[in-house]
């Protein structure tokens, strides 16, 4: 109980914990990315040293100007490569659209594959076009794609 202290700095990444096995959580949030970047640039990007170690990105786009809006959430397969996934991407400038940006890595709110998945079939993603749909891979770090598809969303239509 009690007032649960300062809620971010619960969302704040303790390397030594993670290193020690205390801290588990696999979800992060990718802060203050340029809003022009998309959803494959960033993808490409996070592959370059990243390929196999996570099993869903997602840059959430503002439907009315079609930009992203800033942030962008990944699920790493295990919470043992959480710690270079920060190293490489916490306080990085990011390079294209020379943007002052600085990344910020947090975790997300909401925490696991599975959970971000029925969180976000929850919103109008099922009907948007793939571009603006979570990117899903297999979790056995093969880099196979799955299909973005929202559990119990009854819309299997034709």
């Amino acid at each position: 109980g009690g007032g649960g202290g300062d809620r971010r700095s619960d969302m704040r990444l303790d390397i030594p914990r993670v290193i020690a096995g205390e801290d588990t959580r696999t979800t992060l949030m990718v802060r203050h990315i340029p809003n022009k970047y998309t959803q494959r640039m960033l993808l490409s990007v996070i592959e370059q040293n990243h390929s196999g170690q996570f099993d869903l990105l997602y840059l959430p786009i503002d439907f009315k100007n079609r930009c992203n809006v800033g942030y962008a959430f990944v699920n790493m397969i295990s919470f043992h490569h959480v710690p270079a996934f920060y190293r490489e991407f916490h306080r990085r400038k990011w390079e294209r659209f020379n943007s002052d940006k600085v990344c910020e890595i947090n975790y997300g709110r909401i925490q696991g594959k599975r959970a971000l998945i029925a969180h976000f079939s929850n919103s109008s993603l099922a009907n948007e076009d793939e571009s603006m749909q979570p990117v899903v891979f297999a979790s056995d770090g093969s880099g196979t794609r799955e299909r973005w598809h929202s559990p119990g969303g009854g819309r299997r239509g034709f």
